[in-house]
């Protein structure tokens, strides 16, 4: 089993060897387990960008993100999704993150 990185994708194969390394996405400076279950597609939780693999996922920009990196979605896919902040409901994780919210500290639609 291998462990990620949410905010880099760097892996390894246990939990404290990936959280014992510094990651320079990250706001705390150190690896953050991604803790969801390993998908075929990855989604941004600020933007809804959608890559193969948390490591290409987090290479690019998210201009919603507070890091400006591709964070992962670490729920599982749904039919609806739902804004943390507000209640804001959506059929995709795309269309939810592209509305704007006053209740976000970004400003923008978050899903939980």
């Amino acid at each position: 089993m291998k462990f990620y990185c949410m905010y880099c994708g760097h892996s390894s194969s246990s939990v404290s060897s990936l959280t014992a390394g510094s990651c320079r996405n990250s706001p705390t400076g150190k690896h953050v387990p991604y803790e969801g279950e390993e998908k075929r597609k990855y989604f941004c939780k600020y933007c809804g960008h959608s890559s193969s693999s948390i490591l290409s996922l987090t290479a690019g920009s998210c201009r919603n993100s507070p890091t400006k990196k591709h964070v992962p979605y670490e729920g599982d896919e749904k039919s609806r999704y739902v804004c943390k902040y507000c209640g804001h409901s959506s059929s995709s994780i795309t269309s939810l993150t592209t509305g704007s919210c006053r209740n976000s500290p970004t400003r923008k639609h978050v899903p939980m």
